[in-house]
């Protein structure tokens, strides 16, 4: 194996790990963890963890899916025969496709949690009125379904990838 694909491949393994751990964290432990909590401590945790937290998580999700496209070019040669004539090909774009759904559900999920902290903004101390409160709750509730579903999606991209030499 040459140089090239070792940094290649660690360019993208790495990334899609830190990527793929922090979706499920962020879905399956620290959103309930957070809805359980309630408002006032859920509230000030959000506002400091939403930034550095996306941009982590749409950093990771990019370098992972640019180079794993780069990688593809390089590894098979001609790529498009093998795409779409063999079990590898077939695993690698499933992969790709479930990671780039992955992202883009998981992206909705995050602006449906920013709009919750822009409510939270605006509010300024103040308890949300009813109408708020009951947007806060669907706003909530939709963000944890979509980056459950998203975090699922990625882990799917990873399995298949994995499985792609082996099929």
């Amino acid at each position: 194996m040459d140089a090239e694909i070792v940094i290649l491949r660690l360019l993208h393994i790495v990334p899609g790990v830190i990527w793929v751990g922090s979706a499920v964290f962020l879905a399956f432990v620290l959103q309930p963890a957070l809805a359980k909590t309630g408002p006032p401590h859920s509230g000030a945790l959000m506002t400091n963890m939403v930034k550095p937290l996306s941009i982590l998580l749409h950093s990771t999700a990019w370098l992972t899916m640019v180079v794993g496209v780069i990688m593809a070019f390089r590894v098979r040669d001609p790529l498009f025969d093998f795409l779409w004539s063999t079990n590898w090909g077939t695993m690698i774009w499933l992969g790709f496709l479930f990671a780039v759904v992955g992202y883009a559900i998981g992206t909705s999920g995050s602006l449906s949690s920013m709009k919750v902290l822009n409510i939270g903004r605006s509010l300024a101390g103040q308890p949300p009125s009813a109408e708020q409160a009951a947007e806060i709750g669907a706003l909530q509730k939709r963000a944890m379904l979509l980056t459950k579903i998203a975090a699922l999606l990625v882990v799917a991209a990873v399995v298949t990838m994995a499985l792609a030499q082996h099929v």
